[in-house]
């Protein structure tokens, strides 16, 4: 994926020995003895900026060309703990043109026309109890298989709803109600039912997951959601890892998504409009020292395309570009990553991957599908010199059988984050 986490993060007094002190404390450190006289829900108070700038060209396999150069980011505030259980947040984000030709809109990288835009992603109120509940509500991140910030372009995804998360012993759980999404360039929150492609339609969807990490090396997740009128997705997931020999680990995982159409049925519909389609998935993955080769392939039922309309595929398959997740589609990828820190070269690591996808039908016409295949190139830096500070280029060949042209993208983005108070 080309994305980074997208939830700012917060710097606290207890953080001083491993992060940098905010910058407007070391401007003025007499900010530093203020706050600690403060109650913590003032005195803990966070503001942090991220700023970012991203350059991508990419062409694909139809004559189309889309190109932008855009800066922006955003800006994080996080309140101090009240009696250790109420917080205040927000972010603001925004992204504006650099270099935007009109006649190569649709980078997704400012809003169309291109043009720049601004948004309150989040504003939320949160309660906790302990490590047990964390209650939130409102505009908010959320990071969960299919439903994600997608942090990919300038800013992420963000949801409206209410949400409920913590952990329990070996397990961690989460569960809520999500009504609205912001896209990754919009400006507006737009019905959870309305993006999958019900025009004019106000659903929202109930998702409950749940993780289970018994013993080291191992863990167990499930996750249910269901999109009211829309379509329900079920995904499980179960990965081990053990330590080999000295220096060697061996990583295994499977994985299980079961997709259908439910209630009125209104998106996606195939020749029936109750639909059902699944998937199953394999990865292995041996890393030795700082090499790590790594090789997944799934198989997909042919009742449908598997919908992914409110972020990124968990799947293993999951590209820069391309899920391979089409119907009744077989696909299988190879990848190597390699990270340079003991090779004197701190924060430098590199990524290859090769996908390959046959088979896929049209749902609707059961037509056959061309074969895909996807080749990605992404280098990474954070130099220890600048903390917060992340440099990514990528590069993706798309080629699709009997296309005229190759599908490319390249894509350079500097990511920094700022802590400011």
């Amino acid at each position: 994926m080309l994305a980074w986490p997208a939830v700012p993060t917060t710097t606290s007094a207890e953080d001083d020995l491993e992060k940098p002190r905010p910058l407007l404390e070391r401007a003025w450190p007499g900010i530093r003895d203020g706050r600690a006289s403060l109650p913590s829900f003032l005195g803990d108070t966070t503001l942090t900026l991220r700023a970012r700038t991203h350059y991508g060209d990419l062409q694909t396999v139809t004559p189309i060309e889309r190109q932008a150069w855009a800066s922006g980011g955003w800006l994080a505030y996080r309140s101090g703990w009240l009696l250790d259980g109420f917080q205040l947040g927000a972010t603001y984000y925004g992204s504006a043109p650099v270099y935007a030709p009109a006649d190569k809109d649709g980078s997704l990288l400012l809003a169309p026309g291109p043009q720049a835009y601004h948004v309150l992603g989040e504003a939320f109120a949160a309660l906790r109890y302990q490590e047990y509940a964390l209650l939130k509500g409102y505009r908010q991140f959320v990071r969960r298989p299919f439903i994600n910030g997608l942090d990919n372009r300038m800013t992420p995804n963000t949801f409206e709803g209410l949400t409920l998360a913590g952990q329990v012993g070996p397990a961690e759980y989460f569960a809520g109600y999500l009504t609205k999404i912001k896209l990754r360039n919009g400006e507006q929150f737009v019905a959870m039912s309305e993006v999958a492609g019900a025009r004019g339609t106000h659903y929202g969807v109930a998702m409950f997951d749940v993780t289970l990490k018994p013993q080291r090396g191992f863990s167990f997740r499930i996750a249910e959601q269901y999109g009211v009128n829309t379509f329900n997705t079920f995904f499980g997931q179960v990965e081990q890892l053990w330590p080999l020999a000295h220096d060697l680990q061996l990583q295994v995982g499977a994985q299980l998504m079961d997709q259908r159409a439910i209630g009125d049925a209104l998106v996606a519909r195939t020749q029936v409009s109750k639909w059902v389609t699944r998937n199953g998935a394999a990865k292995v993955a041996v890393t030795w020292r700082d090499l790590t080769l790594k090789g997944a392939a799934n198989v997909n039922a042919s009742g449908n395309k598997i919908q992914v309309p409110w972020g990124v595929s968990p799947s293993y398959l999951q590209l820069a570009q391309q899920a391979f997740i089409n119907a009744n589609e077989k696909a299988w990828r190879l990848g190597v990553a390699y990270d340079f820190s003991n090779a004197n070269i701190a924060g430098l690591t590199a990524f290859a991957d090769f996908g390959r996808g046959v088979d896929s039908i049209n749902p609707v016409t059961w037509a056959r599908l061309p074969v895909e295949v996807e080749y990605d190139l992404r280098v990474d830096y954070q130099p220890p010199a600048i903390p917060g500070l992340r440099v990514r280029l990528c590069g993706v060949i798309y080629d699709q059988k009997g296309a005229t042209r190759l599908g490319y993208q390249v894509r350079s983005i500097v990511d920094w984050e700022i802590p400011l108070l």
